[in-house]
């Protein structure tokens, strides 16, 4: 059984909260303070990733923009893998 991919859903809670509060622009900025360890490390990789910006007073917006290529980007590496994997197990059919 595969684990549960716990910084994936993190990200998603922490983008989602930004959603619902509308923080979407600078003009809309909130200040952010995440109430779980693991949400604190989403945070803190979202911000590393220019996925949450600043407004440079300690309220963060979210850049939908960039988290849409986020997403796109993992979702492209898992096709990948996917791919690799199924290469993988044709060759060793053949075999």
């Amino acid at each position: 059984m595969a684990g549960v991919p716990v910084a994936v859903i993190a990200e998603r809670k922490v983008v989602r909260h930004f959603q619902r509060e509308g923080a979407t622009s600078m003009a809309d900025a909130i200040p952010y303070e995440p109430n779980f360890l693991v949400r604190r490390r989403a945070f803190e990789r979202l911000k590393g990733l220019d996925v949450l910006r600043t407004d440079g007073k300690g309220r963060w917006w979210l850049d939908e923009a960039r988290w849409e290529d986020r997403r796109a980007d993992r979702r492209t590496r898992a096709l990948f893998a996917l791919l690799a994997v199924g290469v993988a197990a044709a060759v060793a059919a053949l075999r």
